[in-house]
């Protein structure tokens, strides 16, 4: 986990160095001090238009306008500076804040495989959406993490139920309860009233040649309906959103 935790401020730290510099270059060009270069024009005409420069976005792949990339991106550094700082593990993670959450869950299913001194490859997930308030959390899971950050799309939560229904009026997203990722040793196909719904980093769900968007497939229960009927749907769970 500690490996994880220093890449991803690496990564991070090379993103704010590269955003500190470029705005620094871009004042500077403004006031006629230095050249204005091919980047520092692409650099004005986003900052105008409210998106993202694409010397920004290398890092980790977002369709969110500026500002909102912007919030974003001061939650996802708060996030590993007080991880970083407390030398203490989140009680709850956002896996959307990773620039590489596969790379997180697979170090989560190692950490578990070294403590019960098994393989990792005999490892899958098992997913338990939790019920209560986040408040409610008080201690990190014996094996495995809470991961939040996740929106359900083409589909509703009842939380009561714990399983998927139809999606109000109107509504495009749902935020989606903590969820509990347990590491559990390789389990058979999911059974009848179980979808495997696949969770993408962001709402283009073909991703990029360089980047695939698909991370993980959640099983949650199909409730009232059969798990066709939310494959129909298009039913996934999105780590970002566009707005």
């Amino acid at each position: 986990m500690g490996v994880v935790l220093l890449q991803e401020i690496l990564r991070y730290n090379h993103l704010v160095t590269t955003i500190s510099n470029s705005l620094v270059d871009l004042e500077k060009g403004i006031k006629g001090l230095v050249v204005m270069s091919e980047d520092l024009e692409e650099i004005f005409r986003c900052i105008n238009e409210a998106r993202v420069p694409k010397m920004w976005s290398k890092t980790y792949p977002s369709q969110k306008p500026l500002g909102a990339w912007t919030r974003d991106l001061v939650m996802r550094v708060d996030q590993f500076f007080k991880w970083a700082h407390t030398g203490t593990k989140p009680l709850i993670f956002y896996l959307s804040y990773f620039t590489f959450p596969t790379g997180f869950l697979t170090a989560v299913l190692q950490t578990s495989a070294r403590a019960n001194s098994i393989s990792v490859d005999t490892l899958s997930w098992e997913f338990i959406v939790q019920i209560l308030d986040d408040v409610n959390i008080t201690g990190q899971p014996k094996d495995g993490v809470y991961i939040k950050g996740m929106y359900l799309e083409g589909a509703g939560w009842d939380r009561k139920n714990c399983c998927l229904v139809e999606a109000n009026a109107m509504q495009l997203v749902c935020e989606m309860p903590t969820i509990h990722f347990k590491p559990a040793e390789l389990k058979k196909k999911p059974g009848r009233g179980i979808y495997s719904c696949p969770c993408y980093y962001y709402p283009d769900r073909a991703g990029t040649a360089e980047r695939a968007s698909y991370v993980v497939s959640v099983d949650l229960k199909s409730g009232a309906a059969t798990p066709d009927h939310w494959i129909k749907r298009g039913t996934a769970l999105l780590l970002s959103l566009d707005m």
